[in-house]
């Protein structure tokens, strides 16, 4: 879901997506039915995607799966599930210079 770019002097994965046209619009659906069926509220700042889930194990499960296959795809996004003793959240974060990639993917989820 982002263009490709490098940061000069850094080795760290680009800031690229690596799902052709169709899985794309695949994974952006995906994304869409996920949020509005299995979190309970969205968190975002530059860097970081908060998404808290619902309080079941079928988002749990849901959340770790589609974290996973986004970081097969996007291996510049760091991707956590965190267990609170309150909640449970969905993490995704870039690197510096990577804010208009989680933008763009914000914004994906939103539209």
């Amino acid at each position: 879901m982002a263009t490709k770019e490098t940061r000069p002097g850094h080795d760290e994965a680009p800031i690229a997506c690596s799902l052709d046209a169709g899985s794309l619009s695949e994974r952006v659906d995906e994304w869409r039915r996920f949020v509005a069926t299995s979190v309970a509220d969205v968190e975002t700042d530059a860097t970081t995607l908060r998404l808290t889930l619902d309080d079941s194990d079928a988002a749990l499960t849901a959340a770790a799966s589609l974290g996973a296959r986004e970081k097969a795809c996007c291996p510049f996004f760091d991707v956590a599930v965190e267990l609170e003793p309150t909640r449970r959240v969905l993490r995704l974060s870039v690197p510096d210079g990577a804010e208009e990639a989680l933008a763009g993917f914000v914004r994906a989820l939103r539209s």
